[in-house]
């Protein structure tokens, strides 16, 4: 990637009450469309109230374009890896990256930078989510519900948590790096979930059955 300054900075007071409204009656909350229980992101609310939920913006100009882009994505990860966080708890641990001023003919810039970006994310034990006001992005539980909408295009970066089986199964790369760090829970498959237990081991026998070797 070529070398692009992005500066993250401090959220105008504008766009801090947007994000902040938008979290508090979206992404904390029940939604009957998820095909679950609990709130759209469990993780919100406790990374809120322990003061580890950290927003930035970027400035997005008419001239960028995607390089720009992924390293938006490229330094709120890196900001993320070298935050001083308040607790030790790593999934309290949350970083926001809004791009307000991003038009919406380029929102499909969000979603590309997520795509390309999203190996080096996962291989770094990090999860990133792109959200925008016309994301197609579905829940994990009803692929008919665009979940990730928001009021204005940004990035979220977080732990990978035990949880993140249901995004990271269908890979082969994302698994080996989901169960390098959370592979140990399964070894006592009766106190999970048992979704997590079909997903993981779908996901194990699959990635054995690609690495033998052929006859």
């Amino acid at each position: 990637m070529p070398d692009i300054d992005i500066t993250l900075t401090e959220p105008t007071p504008d766009v801090t009450k947007l994000i902040d409204d938008w979290l508090g009656s979206y992404i904390t909350k029940p939604h009957a469309e998820l095909g679950r229980s609990g709130a759209v992101c469990p993780f919100v609310e406790p990374s809120r109230r322990a003061g580890c939920l950290v927003l930035y913006t970027a400035e997005w100009r008419p001239e960028f374009g995607l390089p720009h882009m992924m390293r938006i994505v490229e330094n709120a990860v890196e900001s993320f890896a070298t935050h001083e966080w308040g607790s030790k708890n790593p999934n309290l641990h949350s970083l926001v990256v809004a791009v307000p001023d991003l038009p919406r003919e380029a929102y499909w810039l969000i979603d590309k930078a997520h795509e390309l970006t999203k190996d080096r994310v996962v291989a770094r034990g990090c999860m990133l989510g792109q959200f925008h006001p016309t994301c197609e992005e579905p829940a994990a539980r009803n692929s008919g519900f665009p979940v990730n909408r928001s009021p204005v295009p940004l990035f979220a970066v977080r732990n990978m948590a035990l949880h993140d089986i249901l995004f990271l199964h269908a890979d082969d790369f994302w698994f080996a790096e989901y169960e390098r760090r959370h592979g140990r829970h399964y070894e006592k498959p009766d106190r999970l979930d048992p979704d997590f237990v079909k997903l993981f081991e779908s996901a194990r026998a699959r990635l054995a059955g690609d690495l033998e070797p052929a006859h």
